[in-house]
């Protein structure tokens, strides 16, 4: 990583190497330089960035037509959503968008610039090499955001906080039971928190339950009904294309197009703050094919409770007009002051295992 001498001191270095360059003649091939890939002779000078663009190195025989140019790429400041993601991989993705900004706002662009670190002399070839410290700047990252949910944290729903509770550790007051009686959860990771969606562009959040059109549908836990979709409709399929499209744009899965379309006919439940302690606890059954007309925002229901039936409502096989991929789509989100996360985020599939045996009766 490049300290801080060489951020302080690169332009007095540089001027150094480039006329030393001056005293080299012909190219000849690169060596021993595990970063560049398909390296052959040189032929005036080039530049070549590692697979995660951390890292730059400017190869150079005594042509310097076009140092300026290249050396301006390699200083290039990466974005701040960039550097985020390599700091917190796993963060929630409309979350990314929210503090990438705050990042872009608070932090000085030139601290995301690749700064000299090195120069060698390979052969009749000159090696310069640029490098972000990340030992510098990502503890900056990791301040301002702590700072920032301090202050100034955006309560949306799935926006999360970057310190994720310790799931396998979470166990509720009482058991819950599984929203669809006959059915256990799945033991395939697609169909479990943490698996990847990328015909949206996110990250699946909760359980597939699948199970025949029309199956029952309870509520797992003492509750409140707070969003019951009574009156829905289902939308059309160039509709629900196009909003797709719109994510792929993002490369995220936008809290409007999930919550409003992507879980079809969709019922709501909090289970306020006694299930888990220090969090209020909301549970979300999506892609239902009928909903209890009693089933209504504010109606009190009991734990075993059948309310609905599933379906397949919100998918691309409904608005198509048929009963294909018909399942119970399942969340629990837990909530607290430092933001919103969904149950068993960032665990890997044994951990994340282990939790939901903790989390169901059997």
């Amino acid at each position: 990583m490049v300290s801080r001498k060489y951020r302080k001191s690169s332009k007095h270095i540089l001027a150094g190497f480039i006329s030393t360059s001056l005293f080299l003649s012909s190219c000849s091939q690169v060596k021993n330089q595990s970063d560049i890939v398909n390296s052959k002779p040189a032929i005036n000078t080039k530049i070549v960035f590692t697979k995660d663009s951390l890292k730059a190195t400017i190869i150079t025989d005594t042509n310097l037509s076009n140092f300026d140019e290249l050396m301006l790429q390699a200083q290039t400041p990466l974005t701040a959503k960039y550097l985020f993601n390599k700091v917190y991989p796993n963060i929630h993705d409309s979350t990314l968008v929210v503090y990438s900004k705050e990042l872009s706002e608070n932090i000085p662009e030139s601290f995301f610039k690749r700064s000299i670190t090195g120069f060698k002399k390979d052969g009749e070839l000159l090696q310069f090499t640029f490098q972000i410290d990340t030992a510098f700047i990502f503890p900056i990252i990791k301040n301002d955001i702590v700072k920032f949910t301090k202050i100034g944290y955006l309560h949306s729903m799935f926006n999360i906080d970057p310190v994720v509770p310790k799931f396998d550790e979470l166990t509720p007051t009482t058991k819950l039971l599984l929203p669809i009686e006959s059915l256990s959860f799945p033991s395939k990771a697609s169909r479990l928190p943490n698996a990847p969606r990328s015909y949206r562009s996110g990250i699946h959040r909760g359980i597939d339950f699948f199970s025949n059109w029309g199956t029952p549908v309870r509520s797992v836990a003492d509750g409140v009904i707070i969003r019951s979709d009574l009156s829905y409709k289902e939308v059309s399929p160039d509709f629900r294309k196009e909003m797709l499209k719109r994510a792929a744009t993002l490369d995220r899965t936008p809290s409007d197009i999930f919550n409003e379309l992507l879980l079809g006919q969709a019922v709501i439940i909090d289970h306020g703050f006694k299930l888990f302690a220090g969090y209020r606890a909301i549970t979300i059954y999506a892609h239902l094919s009928n909903i209890d007309s009693n089933i209504q925002p504010g109606y009190i229901i009991k734990a075993g409770e059948f309310f609905a039936m599933s379906g397949n409502s919100g998918t691309e096989p409904s608005t198509l007009g048929t009963r294909k991929e018909s399942h119970l789509h399942w969340e629990l989100i837990l909530q607290n002051s430092g933001g919103e996360y969904y149950f068993g985020r960032d665990l890997d599939y044994e951990k994340l295992i282990a939790a939901l045996d903790s989390l169901f009766q059997n």
